[in-house]
């Protein structure tokens, strides 16, 4: 294996299989790790992965990622045969639940982010607070992936049927209807104000016409947190499992939940089945009913 050939092989990941920039990314970084470690002896190598602590999830990515590079060699006649073919393997279980927003944590960030609008001193920063408080909205009223939100089009939001048509994983599409109508208003409000009809997309790095970056999304929250002294860490993705959450919390059927997600498996979105484990101890330490038994 040398340089090259990955560099190709990930050129025609791009380019054939379409896969995400944060994908290519992670492939790159398994396959230049497998290249600087023993490349002759997979074996050992999978071995050494294996008794390392990365997770079960991680562990499983390099591996798939190194497994489809060498059936891409062996389709390209560069090997004869594919060595993970004849390799099985066995993962420990590691579950690992979903991160939530607690809702009082959630109700502090919006009435930061709308008393900082309110009091914002120059046409900048009040830019600057309108987007962050949109974003916001969006992430936790819709449920979208942070890469979802950063790459919204203009041309892919219906003001009149008050919908978001989104880019997901493996350039999967669906229709997302804006039901709340506070994050509708403000939508509507940033577009008319901020956006011109040379803007491609949504959301903007400042003082360009790229897509605002991921980064920059972490970055305002981490500024966020700092600012109304929150101890945990908020991440944009934090966001997504909350919305899901809180409606299995509100009896919301798991299916629609998974449409609504963009999940292509009914078992990805069961892991909130756990988290909304956190109600039913709250219902029944709370409102059990046989609490008025036992108390009078």
């Amino acid at each position: 294996m040398n340089h090259g050939i990955i560099t190709t092989y990930l050129n025609y990941c791009k380019t054939h299989k379409r896969l995400s920039s944060h994908t290519l990314r992670a492939y790159k970084n398994d396959l230049t790790q497998f290249q600087n470690h023993n490349k002759h002896c997979i074996k050992n190598y999978i071995k050494q992965l294996t008794k390392s602590n990365i997770k079960t999830n991680t562990l499983k990515r390099k591996i798939a990622s190194l497994k489809t590079f060498y059936n891409y060699l062996k389709s390209r006649k560069l090997i004869k045969n594919n060595p993970f073919d004849k390799l099985q393997f066995q993962f420990r279980s590691e579950k690992t639940l979903p991160k939530t927003i607690p809702y009082n944590v959630l109700k502090a960030i919006f009435d930061h982010l709308k008393q900082k609008n309110i009091y914002s001193k120059t046409n900048h920063q009040k830019q600057k607070n309108e987007r962050n408080l949109l974003i916001l909205s969006l992430l936790l009223s819709t449920g979208i992936r942070i890469s979802e939100l950063c790459n919204i089009e203009l041309k892919n939001i219906d003001i009149l049927n008050q919908t978001l048509h989104i880019m997901g994983k493996g350039k999967k599409e669906r229709i997302i209807f804006l039901g709340d109508q506070v994050t509708f208003v403000l939508l509507k409000y940033y577009i008319k104000k901020y956006c011109t009809n040379s803007n491609t997309y949504l959301f903007l790095e400042p003082n360009s016409k790229k897509p605002l970056s991921e980064q920059s999304v972490r970055l305002f929250l981490k500024t966020i947190q700092k600012q109304i002294n929150i101890n945990t860490p908020i991440t944009p993705h934090m966001f997504r499992h909350s919305f899901a959450t809180m409606l299995l919390d509100n009896n919301i059927d798991i299916r629609y939940i998974q449409q609504i997600l963009g999940h292509s498996s009914i078992s990805i979105t069961q892991i909130y089945t756990h988290v909304s484990q956190s109600k039913q101890k709250e219902i029944l330490s709370q409102y059990n009913p046989i609490s008025s038994i036992h108390n009078n």
